[in-house]
């Protein structure tokens, strides 16, 4: 006889003794098996192809200057199809396996949970109808403890209880069956989960540069649309943000050439687009100035041409400097004085405290289109350095064009 419980009685069946509810497994076996055959299939063609590149790549077949030229590009194919392959051939058989458990758990545990599903509803009714039967039942006693006359012997729950019995029997004979299988089938999910898990991290893995793509690539759109933005105000302002421009624009240049190196090294980038973000920082109009380097060089410099050139290479920084002290030094007279009271604390904060009044100041718009193009070619003194500084515009305007177009596109 089962002693009758509020467990019986709600909506939902309990947990099985090991904790688990009672559900279908849930995945289709057929079709893990034909996607591990194919996975498996995929490697040894895989193994295969890289046995016969490795043929190529030690030169065991293949003579001839034509494959020399492709000898190198098939050693590095075929060292990452024979790890792709040891990845694939055991990730198919793994699953492989993890299909045949899928396939007996729910062999195992479809008809079971059906049955318990199906068979709880009448364990839940005859749960209520023997509490009801007990509560007449005592009811009675009650009534009889107090001498209360009543009618009638009293109330048996002898037919519910044999009821209950029952739908609890056949009901358990499907619940208490559950655990088993599925205990089977839970170990060979995590075998399966292990041995993928093993297998990916001895295969092929992302490097350092694939992981760092989608930040690679977020900065170059950024850098993108900044550099327009500061090619107009390159074009139309001329001042201080016109300095500020050309100092952050040199900055964009760099990091932007190292964006397309990187997006190369990983694979993802062409040559095409480092040749023109490389041509697009080299400052030709600065170049032309080569004959008259030497002014720009240090006092006593041993290689002045060279010192020089340094110092061309940073004009941009080197020019906002400067303007950026007489700016701060007028207002401040004697804080740049060589053994003066003000240290280089001092004169960093306040070239910070005074940079926005710096930027605000002594800027105008121009609306001249020849104007915004010598503004672009860096204002040229001679016909060499409007040259220079014209392949430098160009090449300004060209690399917006250009970038815009494959957004477009």
């Amino acid at each position: 006889m089962t002693e009758n419980s509020y467990v019986y009685s709600r909506e939902d069946m309990p947990r099985t003794d090991g904790g688990r509810r009672v559900r279908h497994i849930d995945g289709d076996p057929g079709v893990i098996t034909t996607e591990a055959g194919e996975i498996e299939s995929l490697g040894e063609k895989m193994a295969r192809a890289a046995a016969t590149l490795q043929l190529f790549a030690d030169g065991t077949v293949g003579k001839g200057a034509s494959f020399d030229a492709i000898r190198e590009q098939a050693k590095e194919v075929y060292e990452d199809l024979d790890v792709a392959s040891r990845r694939y051939r055991p990730s198919g058989a793994a699953l492989g396996r993890y299909a045949t458990a899928l396939s007996a758990v729910q062999s195992s545990t479809d008809w079971r949970v059906d049955g318990a599903h199906r068979t709880w509803p009448d364990v839940r009714d005859a749960s209520w109808a023997l509490s009801s039967a007990e509560g007449d039942q005592r009811e009675f006693d009650r009534n009889e403890d107090h001498d209360i006359e009543q009618t009638g012997t009293r109330p048996s729950t002898a037919g519910e209880q044999g009821a209950f019995d029952s739908a609890v029997e056949t009901w358990e004979m499907y619940w208490s069956g559950y655990d088993a299988p599925v205990e089977t089938w839970e170990a060979a999910y995590e075998t399966a989960c292990s041995s993928l898990e093993r297998t990916n991290a001895n295969g092929v893995s992302d490097g350092f540069w694939d992981n760092a793509m989608p930040f690679v690539e977020v900065m170059l759109e950024i850098l993108f649309y900044v550099g327009i933005a500061l090619l107009i105000v390159a074009f139309f302002v001329t001042g201080p943000l016109a300095l500020l421009a050309a100092v952050l624009a040199a900055v964009v240049g760099v990091l932007s050439l190292l964006g397309e190196i990187a997006k190369l090294n990983a694979g993802r980038g062409d040559w095409q687009s480092v040749a023109l973000a490389a041509v697009g920082i080299i400052p030709f109009g600065k170049l032309a100035k080569l004959g008259r380097l030497a002014d720009f060089a240090d006092v006593g410099a041993r290689f002045p041409r060279l010192s020089g050139a340094l110092r061309l290479g940073g004009d941009e920084f080197l020019q906002y400097g400067r303007a950026l002290d007489d700016f701060v030094g007028a207002r401040i007279p004697g804080l740049f004085d060589v053994g003066g009271p003000h240290g280089l604390n001092s004169q960093n904060l306040m070239r910070m405290l005074h940079t926005p009044a710096f930027l605000a100041d002594g800027n105008s718009v121009i609306t001249s289109v020849a104007q915004g193009w010598r503004n672009l070619a860096g204002n040229p003194a001679n016909a060499l350095e409007a040259v220079g500084g014209s392949i430098d515009a160009y090449f300004q305007v060209m690399d917006s064009l250009v970038g815009a177009g494959d957004r477009l596109s």
